[in-house]
């Protein structure tokens, strides 16, 4: 499963179960998410994503994942730092999921 998504299981017309694919929120504000910040185990939009890795020089060393804003996949973009200018070259690790 795609980390940049959450699947919600429905109920189809006929009676059986599809699976959908929502964007994930933010999990401060509630917006929609721009990236993923693995040392916090957190989704973030690009507000709070400012808000939380300004606080001090420990936060502003964490490596984000950016969210695709097409396909709200995680991409293999970086961030560091506490503004969305710094974005890091790709990684050469291929994501396997």
């Amino acid at each position: 499963m795609c980390r940049g998504f959450e699947e919600q299981e429905t109920r189809r017309d006929d009676g059986g179960c599809r699976r959908i694919r929502a964007p994930v929120s933010c999990d401060l504000c509630g917006e929609n998410a721009a990236v993923y910040c693995e040392a916090d185990t957190a989704f973030l939009c690009r507000k709070c994503d400012r808000w939380v890795h300004s606080a001090n020089f420990l936060a502003r060393r964490h490596l984000r994942r950016v969210i695709c804003t097409t396909c709200r996949r995680l991409t293999h973009r970086f961030l560091v730092g506490d503004n969305f200018s710094v974005v890091l070259p790709e990684s050469k690790d291929k994501d396997t999921s």
